[in-house]
């Protein structure tokens, strides 16, 4: 079983045992009755913390219930001597361990906690359930979520897979519940923190408040609940991205060094009716991306060594002369991408770094590694410009959500969804 600080007083009224074993990607082993309880990390490094409590809440301070509060706002800071301070009307309290905003009647903290319904405000986005405060060492908070796994749900399908909405699509809606639930049951038995189980960002899944909550994504949670893939007998590790330009990829050429999972395979992502690849629809299915010759020879000194940590401290030097395409994968993604310097260096970028090597000042990068690329040069020989035509957005690892709203319109079935994209995977409700 996996312990986490602040656990135990969940464990009174939801059972969640697990046993794992984790080698490589690995394959948590599960025993479950009913559905846990997520520990979210909205925010850290906050200075300063400001919340809005709509409904009646309670506020514990080591699990011990200090405080009512109602329709009324609480701000958290450290004192001019370090020592964390909540603030609340006409109230001061110190405190030195978490501290949590918990609603005061169970029926607020459940999966069907309705939008106009008790909450906590923050940042513009007003949240289900309870809140943890946790104060840190360097002088910050780190603010915590705390909901029931398909209450965490409501709050993620919309975000990950953002389309119209309209009934057609409840299909995708309802495998995109799953994946998700899949991947939320992963990281509950594989998160090396005793804070918290994901982040609220792009570095897990994409998690937001009430404000965002869409009826159809609510069906299909509702629908789906207690429902996850899972492939000889254990829960699968199902990674999705948004777009796979007609084509998934093998787990193992985008995480190299990495087994290949049977579930995780590239498959094609063509219609056998239309001919057309379901993620046709997807604004990123083709693109292009431009660099001058001085824009491409700044990336490559900026980021090689992001890109391909074996030029970790290399001093990169010399102009960019060429960038070609050495090899590909099946699915026609760069397996590897050569840059030569006029100096006569040599530097090779594999599988999906080479999107980290065009890296730009806000941190994003190349959409996909399915490209191709066009020098264009100067009367002198030297890079005049480097144009890139792609296809697709993301990894390409598992199930391709625009390509899962495609096959839902197309009338497929969410279990043909899943299938497709995790080949030799079942479906199973496990509460």
């Amino acid at each position: 079983m996996i312990s986490r600080k602040g656990t135990l007083q969940f464990l009174a009224v939801i059972f969640f045992s697990i046993l794992f074993s984790v080698a490589a990607f690995g394959r948590p082993i599960f025993t479950y009755t009913s559905q846990p309880n997520i520990r979210v990390s909205l925010r850290g490094n906050l200075k300063t913390l400001s919340l809005h409590v709509y409904g009646a809440f309670k506020l514990k301070y080591q699990d011990i219930p200090i405080n009512e509060i109602e329709n009324t706002g609480v701000t958290f800071v450290f004192s001019d001597e370090g020592t964390p301070e909540a603030h609340l009307p006409n109230q001061e309290l110190k405190f030195f361990s978490p501290i949590t905003i918990e609603p005061s009647s169970e029926a607020n903290a459940g999966s069907d906690t309705a939008s106009s319904g008790p909450g906590i405000r923050f940042s513009s986005e007003t949240y289900p359930g309870t809140m943890e405060i946790i104060p840190e060492s360097d002088g910050t908070f780190r603010l915590l979520n705390i909901v029931p796994l398909e209450t965490y749900l409501r709050g993620v399908v919309p975000n990950e897979l953002v389309n119209h909405m309209t009934q057609n699509e409840l299909q995708a809606c309802m495998a995109q519940a799953i994946a998700a639930r899949n991947f939320a049951f992963y990281r509950l038995t594989t998160r090396d923190s005793s804070q918290f189980d994901v982040y609220s960002d792009t570095r897990d899944q994409v998690y937001s408040g009430e404000e965002r909550y869409q009826p159809l994504a609510d069906s299909a949670v509702e629908l789906t609940s207690g429902m996850i893939v899972e492939y000889d007998g254990q829960p699968a590790r199902c990674f999705f991205h948004s777009t796979c330009g007609g084509h998934t990829e093998d787990v193992r050429n985008v995480w190299q060094g990495q087994p290949s999972l049977a579930y995780l395979r590239g498959v094609s992502d063509t219609d056998s009716v239309t001919g057309q690849p379901f993620c046709i629809d997807s604004p990123q299915f083709s693109w292009t991306a431009t660099f001058t010759g001085r824009e491409l020879t700044r990336l490559v000194k900026a980021n090689l060594s992001f890109a391909s940590p074996v030029y970790a401290g290399r001093r990169v030097t010399g102009e960019v002369s060429d960038l070609k395409v050495l090899d590909r994968f099946n699915s026609s993604r760069v397996d590897t991408l050569a840059i030569t310097m006029d100096n006569g260096d040599v530097y090779y970028v594999r599988g999906d770094r080479t999107r980290y090597l065009f890296r730009d000042k806000n941190g994003t990068i190349l959409r996909s590694s399915m490209f191709s690329i066009k020098t264009d040069r100067n009367f002198g020989g030297n890079v005049d410009k480097v144009t890139i035509n792609g296809r697709g957005n993301g990894h390409g690892v598992g199930m391709c959500q625009w390509g899962a709203l495609g096959m839902s319109k197309l009338g497929y079935t969410y279990l043909q969804i899943l299938s497709h994209y995790y080949p030799g995977t079942v479906v199973k409700r496990v509460y």
